[in-house]
């Protein structure tokens, strides 16, 4: 019987309050303790917060509980917006991702 799937669901936002343009592109890995991705999107972003779901084959996750988040949005006029630092995932939360500027 195949095992059931590994899913991980959140949002990305930024705190600035900054209209996005059409065509702004978020981007979300799922990624384990090394640094691995284990599953990613990219999703058309009309408005922050943006919702995401990753899922993942749980036979490709060496430990369930050192998942992280890794995530990006671009956009036209907006600029480069992302992580810095890779976010922990709370198992059974959804994870709130706050991104920060990249570049001008």
């Amino acid at each position: 019987m195949p095992s059931e799937l590994l899913t991980v669901t959140g949002t990305v936002t930024f705190r600035e309050r900054i209209a996005l343009p059409a065509g702004a592109i978020a981007t979300i890995k799922l990624v384990d303790g090394e640094g691995e991705v284990l599953a990613g999107t990219a999703i058309e972003s009309t408005t922050v917060p943006t919702a995401f779901t990753l899922v993942a084959d749980p036979a490709f996750v060496p430990d369930p509980d050192e998942l992280f988040i890794w995530a990006a949005l671009r956009g036209g006029e907006v600029g480069v917006w992302g992580t810095t630092d890779l976010v922990p995932v709370v198992a059974g939360d959804a994870t709130d991702v706050v991104l920060t500027k990249i570049e001008d």
